[in-house]
């Protein structure tokens, strides 16, 4: 198990979801695709690579080193 930072999981060697979305765009570029058409689709496209990073990173046993770890918060009162 190893852990990443979010900047070596968006341009890192082992995980790099810039890269990943900058050749998903070229290759809707090269199919001359409307600028438009990418610039609406650029968000769902980073989406896109994030989630299967995240798959990635489970499957693999790694970690996001920079997120703190939360606790589970409980919606019932407490002393009643």
């Amino acid at each position: 198990m190893a852990k990443y930072t979010l900047e070596e999981i968006m341009c890192g060697e082992k995980y790099n979801i810039e890269s990943d979305v900058f050749m998903e765009v070229f290759r809707l570029v090269e199919q001359k695709a409307d600028a438009k058409m990418i610039r609406e689709q650029l968000n769902t496209i980073y989406v896109k690579h994030a989630l299967l990073t995240a798959k990635k990173m489970m499957e693999e046993g790694d970690l996001i080193s920079d997120i703190p770890e939360f606790e589970s918060l409980s919606l019932r009162e407490e002393g009643k």
